[in-house]
């Protein structure tokens, strides 16, 4: 008994652990908080819309939006993040 009751409790761990790790979202569930962050960059083409981070977050980050409704988190300060920025930018103001 204690041996199938230890069984269900890592099964029901390492699920919890799966759903986390597959997440390619990296965004809180609860709000729009960035934890993870990508090491490269975001093809420009691929990006659809964009968001900042709450003002509660613990990191300041930018979430990207794809055209394939994948959301990806971003930090503001790199160059290539800027760069997707200033044309998205740049779209809104020429409508």
């Amino acid at each position: 008994m204690k041996s199938s009751t230890a069984a269900i409790a890592v099964l029901i761990v390492a699920a919890l652990c799966y759903q986390v790790s597959s997440s390619p979202l990296a965004v809180s569930s609860r709000g729009s908080c960035c934890y993870k962050f990508l090491n490269k960059a975001l093809p420009p083409s691929k990006v659809m819309t964009y968001e900042y981070t709450g003002s509660r977050c613990p990191y300041h980050g930018v979430i990207f939006t794809t055209v394939e409704k994948k959301k990806f988190c971003a930090k503001p300060e790199e160059k290539w993040v800027q760069d997707i920025l200033n044309v998205e930018k740049h779209k809104d103001s020429s409508k």
